[in-house]
């Protein structure tokens, strides 16, 4: 293989029962192939044993170290974390649960250099078991923040191979709320596509609800497009257009006498206003509240603990 280093950052939370059987599972396939590696975990804030589980890994093999928050940041944070603190020529991104199969590291490695590709960007050929609504809720997002964002992420993953030129533009970014993917494509760079089938995951179930899939889809499209406020503006000119033909059928049965007393037109009026004035002012705030945060300059995430092998 490569005489490259490759860096791997791996978010955990709450993985106390599989994460040490996953990380020797995964050290055994990186040495089987003679991948030179240093695994970075980031413990995002886990209430159960999962840093007490980290703290063996570290103790046991100087390939591992890791960071813990102290808080429950998000997945998004923890991976940006990593980033900052990964050491590597190469930085793989990957789940700690092996739904992102080790087996197909080594491919993507000689993908990044056959193809002299910045970024090998995992992409789903299956989608493994999934709810049917997640399913069909994941894929309507992905549909909706294309055409809003113009950036398509359909299939995509968190599982990514990345130069370290592209390692140090996405640190030098300054935001308090990421969306990961986004900011990968944002960044530009060559990109090439690896094909892979997702595996089972190895102990509990995914903790990556409908609600959470929700606020994730809300924060990228806030983070990546001010289009939404836009559609306030295009909803007005509908509903003036709206305005003025009622107008001219109002004043014309006026005038020709035939006008009827009743509220059914005023009733309809006031509610389409009222939606419109309720959405727009609903988008104005989601944007007024992300500004808020970012002026705060807050950090993006507090460590309390690091951990190295110690000789």
């Amino acid at each position: 293989m490569s005489a490259k280093t490759l860096g791997i950052v791996i978010p955990a939370f709450n993985e106390e029962k599989t994460l040490y059987q996953n990380m020797q599972k995964l050290t055994h396939v990186l040495s089987g192939d003679r991948i030179d590696h240093r695994i970075l975990l980031v413990d995002d804030g886990s209430s159960d044993g999962t840093w007490e589980v980290i703290a063996r890994l570290t103790a046991e093999s100087s390939r591992f170290s890791a960071i813990r928050f102290a808080r429950n940041f998000g997945k998004e944070v923890a991976l940006c974390a990593g980033l900052r603190a990964v050491s590597g020529d190469y930085v793989l991104i990957m789940d700690s649960d092996l739904q992102h199969p080790p087996r197909y590291i080594k491919d993507m490695i000689a993908l990044l250099e056959r193809s002299g590709a910045d970024i090998v960007d995992g992409v789903k050929a299956s989608r493994g078991r999934e709810n049917p609504l997640y399913k069909c809720c994941a894929s309507a997002f992905y549909g909706l923040f294309r055409r809003v964002t113009g950036i398509d992420l359909r299939n995509s993953s968190d599982f990514k191979l990345l130069r370290r030129p592209v390692v140090n533009a996405i640190n030098a970014l300054d935001e308090s709320h990421v969306f990961f993917r986004g900011l990968v494509s944002w960044v530009g760079f060559k990109h090439e596509t690896f094909s892979f089938s997702v595996d089972e995951r190895i102990g509990d179930t995914s903790r990556f609800s409908l609600s959470r899939l929700i606020r994730l889809s809300l924060d990228a499209t806030l983070s990546y497009t001010s289009k939404p406020l836009y559609f306030t503006a295009l909803a007005g000119g509908i509903f003036l257009l709206f305005a003025l033909i009622l107008g001219i059928q109002t004043l014309y049965t006026f005038f020709s006498g035939s006008a009827v007393s009743g509220f059914t037109t005023v009733i309809l009026l006031l509610l389409v206003i009222g939606a419109i004035l309720c959405a727009s002012l609903g988008i104005l705030g989601a944007y007024v509240a992300r500004i808020y945060d970012e002026v705060k300059h807050r950090p993006q995430y507090i460590i309390s603990e690091q951990k190295t092998h110690e000789e």
